[in-house]
């Protein structure tokens, strides 16, 4: 059959021709947003979250059961202080649940209350009676009570001053634009106090030199505290070291007053006698 050329191109795409472009199409946006790469990292962190400096929280809350959680502790406790940054506490915090954060408040107040008892025996053994001079012997018993008092009441002191220190903290993240819960600070914060201040309580056993290595702990401390809060509440280095060093400073302060206190009424009592 022969092509009549009045019939116009065959739409043959082998030909190279087709039908003319429609005029009245809406043309292509050549500014368009390119396509996703299908390469990328999936986005990681709840729903809503812009990011931070390095670090994302983990993608939802997933607790384990208590025992297991009690299994886990001496790893985690190995991974927040070996390998500090906001990242490894962003990894942990999705853990927290509130029976493995009072296991281990109430392991680590008795902990602490057996070593301070053993430092209390130790400092007695090295006490001299002689050395005392005039010292009214009832005014050193009431230490000695008074001591002991603070001793065994550290099975309770702990485990409120902990939580008084949390929600000053907690209220100072907040402050300064925090997005975390409660929950997970004191998870997060456990895990690096707890098996700190056991070490301290133990190396401060030894004279002397104990007393400069727990100091050195204590510095470590408030690294990973600044740590723990940039990665629960999303905050910047610099604000996360305002939240933890404001109560610290206030608090060295209530200290050094009470102490002088403590001094003059004691130096009151001396002359009285």
């Amino acid at each position: 059959m022969a092509w009549d050329p009045n019939q116009g191109q065959p739409n043959n795409p082998n030909t190279g021709y087709g039908p003319p472009p429609n005029p009245y199409d809406a043309p292509q946006n050549p500014y368009t947003n390119p396509p996703e790469n299908p390469y990328a990292a999936p986005p990681y962190g709840p729903p809503g979250y812009q990011g931070g400096p390095g670090y994302y929280p983990p993608p939802q809350s997933a607790p384990l059961p208590l025992g297991e959680s009690i299994r886990n502790l001496p790893n985690q406790y190995i991974k927040v202080t070996t390998k500090p940054g906001p990242m490894t506490f962003a990894e942990e915090m999705g853990k927290a649940s509130w029976d493995i954060v009072w296991v281990q408040l109430i392991f680590y107040a008795i902990i602490s209350t057996i070593l301070s008892y053993l430092a209390t025996l130790i400092s007695g053994m090295n006490f001299n009676p002689t050395s005392t001079g005039s010292v009214n012997p009832a005014l050193l018993q009431s230490i000695r009570s008074i001591t002991l008092g603070i001793t065994f009441g550290q099975i309770i002191l702990i485990p409120l001053f902990f939580f008084i220190g949390m929600a000053i903290i907690y209220g100072l993240a907040r402050a300064f634009g925090g997005q975390g819960t409660f929950l997970t600070q004191s998870y997060t914060y456990l895990l690096f106090d707890v098996p700190l201040g056991i070490v301290s309580s133990l190396i401060a056993l030894i004279p002397l030199a104990g007393g400069f290595i727990a100091i050195a702990i204590g510095i470590y401390r408030i690294v990973l505290a600044i740590f723990s809060v940039m990665a629960v509440h999303r905050l910047s280095g610099g604000k996360a070291t305002a939240v933890v060093l404001i109560p610290i400073g206030v608090a060295l302060l209530l200290i050094c007053g009470l102490l002088v206190l403590v001094v003059a009424l004691f130096a009151a009592a001396l002359q009285q006698h």
